[in-house]
Formats: C-alpha cells, sequence, structure tokens
C-alpha cells in the first residue's frame, strides 16, 4: 500500500465538500480534520467522510502535528490568513482560486512560501479539463486565443458578489478565464486594454468586462466575463484557439470540441467536465513524489494580477501594465 498522508479541510461548505468527494476518489490523501465557522457543518463533513475530529477552530488544525497538508475552501477573503498561517505551521497547502483578493496579498503569500519551503498550489481546475489539453495538443502555438465565462445574474446578497468577501463575478470567476488564456497562450501577459462596468449589481463590484490581452509571445487574448446572462449556444465556458489556417472552438461548457483545418474534414470530440479530482491527484502526486507544485503561488499572483490590471484599465481608459510588475 502507497503512503498516506493525512489531511485537514477548511472551510465546509459547497466548494469544500466537492474537495473532500474528489480526495475521497484518489489514492494517497485521507483527510482527517474538518473546520468550519458552524460545528453542526464541521460535524457533518467529519462524519460523511470518516474524519477524526471536527471544530471551528482553525488553528487547532494548522497546528495540528499529524497533519501534512491543508486544504481552504473558504470566503475569498480569508485565503491570504490561512494560506499564511498553514504555511508557517509547515503545512504543504491546497488552495482554492482566487489565490487572494489582491496583488499584496498574493506577494505575501509567495514570500511566506519561498521563506519555508511548503507546497503551494493554487485549484485552478480548469487546467485539468481534457478537451482544454486537446485543444493545446491540436493548436500548441496559436495565434490568437479567446476565453468567454458568461454567467447567470449573481444575487445581490451572495457573499461573492460582496467586494470584500468574493470580489464579484467577474474577479471571482474570471481568474479561471485569465488562468486558462495565460495557460493556451503559452506566455505571460505584457499589458491589457478593458472595457466595462458595474452596470447593475449594487454591492458596486465590476459586474461585466471585456478586454484584450498582448502576450510576450506575440498571441493576441481576449477575455470576455460578467454575469448578465448565460448564452445559450456558447454555454457559460467558452474557449477559442486559433492559428494559420486553424481553428479549435470549446463549448458545452468545454465539452464539445470542433477542430477545423484548411482542407480536411472538421473533428468534432464529446467529454466531459474533469478537474477536480485530476487536480487534487496532481497535488497528492507532488507531495508523494516532492515535486515542484503544477500550479503555483507564480500562477496565482498572474491570475489576481491579470484581472485587477484589466481593472485599473477600465479606470484609465488606456492599456496597463502585467508582466513589468511581476519582476
Amino acid at each position: 500500500m502507497s503512503k498516506q498522508l493525512r489531511g485537514g479541510l477548511i472551510g465546509c461548505g459547497a466548494i469544500g465538500k466537492t474537495f473532500a468527494d474528489a480526495i475521497r476518489a484518489i489514492d494517497g490523501m485521507n483527510l482527517v480534520a474538518f473546520c468550519s465557522r458552524a460545528q453542526d457543518q464541521a460535524d457533518e463533513f467529519c462524519r460523511a467522510y470518516a474524519g477524526q475530529y471536527a471544530t471551528t477552530d482553525a488553528e487547532r488544525v494548522l497546528n495540528d502535528p499529524t497533519l501534512d497538508a491543508i486544504y481552504i475552501t473558504t470566503w475569498h477573503d480569508s485565503h491570504a490568513d490561512l494560506c499564511i498561517r498553514a504555511a508557517r505551521a509547515g503545512k504543504h497547502i491546497l488552495v482554492e482560486k482566487p489565490l487572494a483578493l489582491s496583488v499584496a496579498e498574493c506577494r505575501q503569500i509567495g514570500r511566506v512560501i519561498e521563506e519555508t519551503g511548503v507546497k503551494l498550489m493554487v485549484a485552478f481546475k480548469m487546467r485539468y479539463y481534457a478537451l482544454i489539453l486537446k485543444a493545446k495538443e491540436l493548436i500548441p502555438q496559436p495565434v490568437m486565443v479567446a476565453m468567454q465565462m458568461m454567467d447567470n445574474r449573481w444575487p445581490n446578497d451572495f457573499w461573492a458578489s460582496d467586494p470584500i468577501l468574493g470580489g464579484g463575478n467577474v474577479l471571482s470567476q474570471g481568474c479561471h478565464s485569465c488562468d486558462i488564456l495565460r495557460f493556451v497562450a503559452g506566455s505571460d501577459p505584457i499589458e491589457v486594454y478593458a472595457a466595462g462596468a458595474n452596470y447593475y449589481t449594487a454591492t458596486g463590484v465590476i459586474d461585466n468586462l471585456c478586454a484584450t490581452f498582448r502576450f510576450e509571445n506575440g498571441v493576441a487574448g481576449n477575455w470576455v466575463q460578467g454575469d448578465a446572462k448565460c448564452p445559450p449556444l456558447t454555454s457559460k465556458f467558452f474557449l477559442q484557439l486559433f492559428a494559420e489556417n486553424k481553428a479549435v472552438t470549446l463549448n458545452d461548457r468545454l465539452t464539445t470540441l470542433t477542430y477545423s483545418e484548411a482542407g480536411k474534414e472538421p473533428l468534432v470530440v464529446k467529454g466531459t467536465e474533469t478537474g477536480f479530482v485530476e487536480e487534487n491527484r496532481a497535488f497528492v502526486d507532488c507531495l508523494l513524489n516532492d515535486t515542484k507544485p503544477p500550479i503555483d503561488h507564480i500562477d496565482g499572483l498572474m491570475a489576481t494580477l491579470m484581472v485587477l490590471q484589466a481593472f485599473a484599465s477600465l479606470k484609465s481608459g488606456r492599456p496597463e501594465p502585467i508582466a513589468s510588475l511581476i519582476r
């Protein structure tokens, strides 16, 4: 039997359940500790996933000497504090996106990760979508890429619509879109020019935005994000890659891929939504094999920075730098 790592889960909500289900489906990690702001939620998770204890005290989990890793699936505003505390306690970390809601917090996390030497992986599950990987295989060097994620209207009283707790739709989910743009472009963005606004969300967050990124390798990237309405034809998730005489389109929540190339019959590939199990397996593998996390704190910083510099462009009315702020 392979080595079994021991993990603690902080955040016993919907996304916490998704992570716990994914961890249960793989080998190498046992969730034994569960922490939530509500004791009954922690107790429920502990029973459902055969844990050893449940608590409302995050410090108990962070300082448990028997734990190898901490899974952070809390509201976005707590990610930075919990990541830093976990790292200083010597725990490896898998944190749900976004890494943090500000560039300063992302940088602080990065400094502590590098100081302590623990491994941190950001849960950008879409990198593990089978058909996104297929699209990269079909067009490994695109000239243009486009990512659209348009959701149905988020309620004003939804925690993620709060500018402090969740940052709003464009930041909360847009970090996924920006990470995928960078992933399929195969390069870091130099700058971004954006248009959009707070059109109707009472909390004041940017709720719909479109932006163009210029990447270091010359790729042009287009990003559309918001919650005006989920479109019926493209679906919520829509991705395209273009190269000379070639195009890939992914729709149906990225589960249908259509590839066209001049002089050839179109190729249509059907798939399913993947990602949660695969990202959790990748995290466990990097711990067991002592390898670099496949999606690290720099990736988390880049995704947050891309969104926030798009916001800056909305205010300035001109392109805003990205790459120069990393170095």
